[in-house]
């Protein structure tokens, strides 16, 4: 019985404490509109690159992970755009690096995933 006025009084101490720090509050973005636009720009060259590469590469008997890792290789520097982009508004090098991973990773998943299907539809059709 002890136990549960000690569990109210903590409950009413803690709904007391003040809200959450305001570094931790979500803060809407600090960019210009003119790197936002650099940014989405390079995005879309980058995506076309690897787009364009991919096709090329569609068919080719040989492993999807080097063909996936030579799409990457061959677009990097449209990606690098995206990175200048952040640098030149000085965006922390740690927030852009997470970005910029987060974004070859994703474009690593789709490609791979691409070029699986397609291998396997191949196997499966018997087809060179």
């Amino acid at each position: 019985m002890r136990l549960f006025p000690r569990a109210l009084i903590a409950g009413i101490l803690v709904s007391a404490l003040p809200p959450a720090l305001a570094e931790d509050e979500w803060r809407g973005t600090t960019l210009s509109d003119q790197t936002l636009e650099k940014v989405n720009l390079a995005l879309v060259a980058y995506q076309g690159c690897v787009n364009t590469e991919a096709r090329a590469h569609i068919g080719e008997p040989v492993d999807s992970r080097a063909i996936t890792d030579s799409v990457l290789k061959t677009c990097e520097d449209k990606l690098s755009q995206v990175k200048a982009a952040f640098d030149s508004e000085k965006v922390p090098a740690a927030i852009s690096e997470r970005y910029m991973r987060a974004r070859r990773t994703q474009v690593a998943r789709q490609i791979l995933r691409t070029f699986m299907a397609t291998q396997a539809a191949q196997t499966a059709t018997r087809q060179p």
